[in-house]
């Protein structure tokens, strides 16, 4: 039995079992624990650091994706043009 699927479910067992994130630096989260303004917006601005958190690993995660891919489909052809009697 393969372990990347057990470890996948425990990864998301585990992503989901997490308390809410504190993204705020603690600077930030006192300016904004401070003024009224501040604390309205405070859930907007830690949304906005998580999105700047996780887009880099989404720009990423698409360029493997795609590499790989491109790359399964040279094996393919390959394996095609080899395969096939002539």
């Amino acid at each position: 039995m393969s372990r990347a699927p057990l470890l996948l479910a425990l990864g998301l067992l585990l992503s989901l079992a997490g308390g809410p994130a504190l993204a705020q630096c603690s600077m930030c989260q006192t300016a904004l624990a401070q003024s009224a303004e501040g604390q309205r917006i405070a859930s907007d601005f830690n949304q906005a650091i998580l999105v700047m958190v996780a887009a880099p690993y989404l720009v990423f995660g698409t360029i493997a994706g795609l590499a790989f891919r491109s790359r399964i489909r040279e094996w393919l052809a390959g394996a095609r043009s080899t395969s096939s009697p002539s």
